[in-house]
């Protein structure tokens, strides 16, 4: 049976996400990434890829391993890795024009519904898991003693 490594990147600014506008005839979006070739590491793909779509350049240490997705059929395993990074929305530029059309910050509730399923799958995970974290957070600090907080 066939492996496929892909590695994706989810970058977020607070609720948006950065995507790559597909040239379609439809809206499609996706994440910047790839498959990782033999003799590369999976973050090593993933920078390597983002840069070959984009023109944003990243470094290992900005990236945060975050979720792994499987699928299986008879003849190949695919698993896709996702990386997390934070990163300001700046102007990111195309550079593979013959696949994509732009590179956007959108909301992600917004771009969800023009993306693959696992991709769809990863961001709704973020972000669901980002407001539980902020509502564990808010709990925490409500909890906390005035004398403990100073």
């Amino acid at each position: 049976m066939k492996k496929i490594v892909k590695s994706r990147l989810l970058a977020v600014y607070g609720t948006k996400v950065m995507v790559l506008k597909k040239i379609s005839k439809s809206i499609t979006y996706t994440l910047p990434g790839g498959v990782k070739k033999r003799k590369e590491t999976e973050v090593e793909a993933l920078i390597r890829e983002t840069a070959e779509e984009t023109s944003l350049e990243l470094m290992e240490e900005q990236l945060q391993f975050y979720l792994s997705l499987i699928r299986q059929t008879d003849i190949r395993t695919i698993n896709k890795n996702y990386y997390y990074t934070s990163l300001e929305p700046l102007k990111i530029e195309v550079l593979e024009k013959d696949k994509f059309e732009s590179v956007l910050w959108l909301d992600w509730k917004q771009a969800i519904g023009f993306m693959d399923k696992s991709d769809r799958m990863a961001i709704k995970a973020y972000f669901k898991n980002m407001g539980r974290n902020q509502e564990n957070q808010e709990n925490y600090e409500r909890q906390v003693s005035p004398r403990i907080a100073l």
